[in-house]
C-alpha cells in the first residue's frame, strides 16, 4: 500500500516538475500593436511597418504605398483595394473580441446598398504555427463566418501572435471559389 502511494506521489512530483505551471499557454490576450518600427514582410513581398497605436487601432505603413489604420488587429481603413472601410468596422465593431479569449464569440450585422450580411466573430482555439524563420509560434486563431442575405458564404482566419502582437498568417475562402492567403515570412525590429 505504501509503495503504490510512493509510486502515485512520485508521478505526480515527476508531472510537475516536467510541466511547471508557468508553461502553459495563456487563454487570454490583451489588445496591443506592434513596437512602432517593427516590420512585417510577407509572402507576397509587401511590406508593413508599425507607427504606433491609436485607441483600438494600429496605425501602419505600407513600403510603397499609403499609410493605413488596423483596427483590433483585423480590418484595414482603407482596405486594401483603397476603399474606405469606415461604415464596415463601426457595423462589426471588431474590437468587441478583445481581450481575445478561447472560446470568446461577438456577432454584427452589417447593411448597405440594400443587402445585409451576417458576421460571426470567435476565437476557437489557439495553435502553434510556423512562423518567420520557420519557428513555432503561440498564436490565438480568429475566424470571422460571414454570411449574406443571397446565400454568399465566406470564413476568413487570422492567427494573432502574442509576442509579434500581429497575424502572422491569413487565410480567406468564400463560396464563389475564391481563396485568400497572407503569410508573415520576416519581422524586424
Amino acid at each position: 500500500m505504501i509503495d503504490v502511494m510512493l509510486m502515485r506521489l512520485s508521478v505526480f512530483a515527476l508531472a510537475a516538475a516536467l510541466f511547471p505551471a508557468g508553461i502553459a499557454t495563456a487563454q487570454t490576450m490583451e489588445f496591443g500593436c506592434p513596437e512602432p518600427g517593427t516590420t512585417f514582410t510577407f509572402d507576397s513581398g509587401v511590406k508593413v511597418i508599425s507607427r504606433g497605436r491609436d485607441g483600438m487601432d494600429c496605425k501602419m505603413d505600407s513600403v510603397g504605398g499609403a499609410p493605413f489604420k488596423l483596427r483590433g488587429l483585423l480590418i484595414a481603413n482603407p482596405a486594401p483595394d483603397g476603399s474606405d472601410t469606415s461604415a464596415y468596422i463601426a457595423a462589426l465593431r471588431p474590437e468587441r473580441l478583445w481581450p481575445l479569449e478561447v472560446g470568446k464569440k461577438v456577432e454584427a450585422r452589417y447593411s448597405v446598398g440594400g443587402r445585409t450580411w451576417n458576421y460571426i466573430f470567435s476565437v476557437p482555439k489557439t495553435e502553434k504555427r510556423t512562423g518567420p524563420g520557420n519557428a513555432m509560434i503561440d498564436t490565438f486563431v480568429v475566424e470571422m463566418n460571414e454570411s449574406g442575405d443571397k446565400g454568399e458564404r465566406s470564413v476568413s482566419r487570422w492567427w494573432i501572435s502574442p509576442a509579434d502582437k500581429y497575424a502572422i498568417r491569413f487565410d480567406a475562402t468564400n463560396s464563389a471559389g475564391v481563396a485568400n492567403r497572407a503569410v508573415v515570412t520576416e519581422v524586424t525590429r
